[in-house]
């Protein structure tokens, strides 16, 4: 059945039914079509504005345990699973730039951290200096800005906070840079050779004295392979003679590197490659992590896929599963893999839509991957659209359940490929890192989408933010749980707030879970705007 959308004026809160969800895209059709439309509908609207449950959100997060956001993915695993109370997204709390001395606008693919007071993020001030700033959680006040070193290629590399030495670490250009978290001065800075393009820190909690950061370098289309750097992030002592700030170890890798963010858990570091050197597949490694001289692989797996990694690695439960990268392919011409984390065997590999994300472990064993990139006048980011995917885990097979893209798209002329203004649901994307949040027996998931037209920048902010009900199909009813426009890209939980960047800023958002029933005249006026263009969206059959 066709679903009507209506957008929302300024100051209007979205009601149930209908939702402003994601994008629903659509070719334009003449006034006549259009005025049936009008009429086919309004009968709906009406029946809508009657029946339907629509509620306004309460203010304020609701209380859980407040475990840290420190780094890409929430820890060093990658887990992206908080547990939360409500699945809601309210409208923010609060949106900062500054503090009128300083305007930042944010890195789109950076993600945020936080601690119990503050949440921290990567931003320019007007676009001429970056800095790594800190925000008061609760009001959003800026409590420092410090200037980092400045990032080439428009990268992007989400910061790591260390709290055990009260260090918040950020690495940008040729530098991996150490600030203290209450006061955002330098406590050390290693140079490097080379820079960081894409890549995150990732460091440990569990080797005092010596715990180690973990980086890689940029080398992507260079005739010299990448390496994965090891850097002590501990006092030196009687236990640990490195400096904070000093190279423990250097390891050339098997191949070049953009964007590979390393995953750790109990003692083991694991890496993934762009490509093996020669512009093949992509290698996935594991290294000891306690060692003080470079190691040498525990383990080397090549991707059986000619295709390479350009983000991070997860490790769940003993397992590692990483996402490739087609410059070129259709909307399924990358792959996800499964590896055992002790051996490197492969477990099973399934084609995914491409991205640089890296995938999430669900609880009950299913694999979610969001990516694609929004169509662009450039060769280099065409046929593949914004989706999300849900895969099956089999243990030593895979199966995919649904991709939201393929799901939702309406083949107007049957080619059997998008082909522009074909409506389909855009949500995903292949440079923004959702979160699943574990909210009671249910796993919803936070994530942003690139609500765009064709020929957009890819490298742009997420416009909105979304909550999703995993256990529904993408064209069931209810699959968009809540949305808030301009607050997307790759957020960060602490509690029941999310914090988020996106072109209006940093956004403070609490996640509820209850609400209030909107009167019945304000229904009608929000669900029948006769100034909005009413836009379908036909699920297929």
């Amino acid at each position: 059945m066709l679903r009507p959308t209506v957008h929302w004026g300024p100051g209007e809160h979205p009601v149930a039914a209908p939702k402003r969800a994601a994008t629903i895209y659509i070719p334009e059709r003449n006034p006549v079509q259009n005025r049936s439309h009008i009429l086919r509908f309004t009968p709906l609207l009406i029946t809508a504005a009657v029946f339907a449950q629509p509620i306004r959100y309460q203010h304020g997060p609701i209380n859980t345990t407040h475990s840290p956001w420190t780094q890409l993915g929430g820890d060093s695993s990658h887990t992206h699973t908080p547990r939360v109370i409500g699945s809601h997204l309210a409208p923010p709390d609060w949106t900062s730039t500054g503090d009128g001395s300083i305007t930042l606008s944010f890195t789109p693919q950076a993600g945020i951290v936080a601690d119990d007071q503050r949440v921290y993020a990567v931003g320019q001030d007007q676009g001429f200096v970056r800095h790594l700033s800190a925000f008061d959680q609760d009001t959003g006040d800026l409590a420092w800005a410090t200037e980092i070193p400045f990032a080439i290629l428009d990268s992007w590399s989400t910061p790591t906070l260390d709290l055990q030495n009260n260090t918040i670490i950020a690495a940008s250009g040729f530098s991996i840079v150490a600030l203290d978290r209450f006061t955002g001065d330098q406590i050390w800075l290693t140079p490097m050779d080379r820079p960081i393009v894409n890549a995150s820190p990732c460091i440990t909690d569990d080797l005092g004295p010596s715990n180690r950061l973990f980086i890689t370098d940029y080398t992507f289309g260079s005739a010299t392979n990448g390496s994965l750097i090891c850097i002590n992030t501990d006092p030196n002592t009687q236990d640990n003679p490195f400096d904070p700030g000093e190279i423990v170890w250097s390891t050339q890798l098997p191949g070049n590197c953009s964007g590979n963010t390393p995953a750790y858990s109990d003692g083991v570091v694991y890496v993934s490659t762009a490509d093996n050197g020669t512009g093949g597949a992509g290698h996935i490694l594991a290294f000891d992590a306690t060692s003080t001289t470079p190691p040498n692989p525990i383990w080397d797996t090549l991707n059986p896929v000619s295709l390479g990694f350009f983000g991070a690695v997860t490790h769940s439960d003993g397992f590692i599963y990483a996402s490739s990268y087609n410059f070129q392919g259709t909307q399924r011409s990358a792959n996800t893999i499964k590896l055992d984390a002790v051996t490197g065997a492969l477990q099973w590999s399934i084609p995914t839509v491409r991205t640089d994300a890296a995938p999430i472990v669900l609880p009950n064993g299913c694999v979610l991957i969001s990516g694609g990139v929004p169509t662009s006048p450039s060769t280099l980011f065409t046929g593949s659209l914004p989706a999300i995917e849900l895969i099956e885990d089999h243990g030593n097979s895979a199966t995919l359940l649904w991709d939201s893209f393929e799901s939702t798209h309406n083949d107007l002329n049957s080619s059997g490929s998008w082909d522009q203004g074909e409506p389909y649901l855009s949500i995903g994307g292949w440079g923004h890192q959702p979160i699943a949040i574990i909210n009671g027996r249910t796993t919803k998931l936070l994530v942003a989408t690139m609500n765009a037209p064709t020929g957009i920048n890819p490298f742009s902010h997420a416009s909105d933010l979304h909550t999703i009900d995993l256990s529904k199909l993408p064209t069931d009813p209810g699959f968009i749980i809540s949305s808030q426009p301009n607050t997307g890209t790759t957020p960060a939980i602490i509690g029941s707030r999310v914090f988020s960047t996106a072109d209006s800023g940093i956004s403070a958002i609490s996640l509820n879970r209850s609400a209030i029933v909107i009167p019945i005249t304000q229904q009608i006026r929000a669900i029948v705007d006769r100034n909005a263009p009413i836009r379908t969206l036909r699920p297929k059959p």
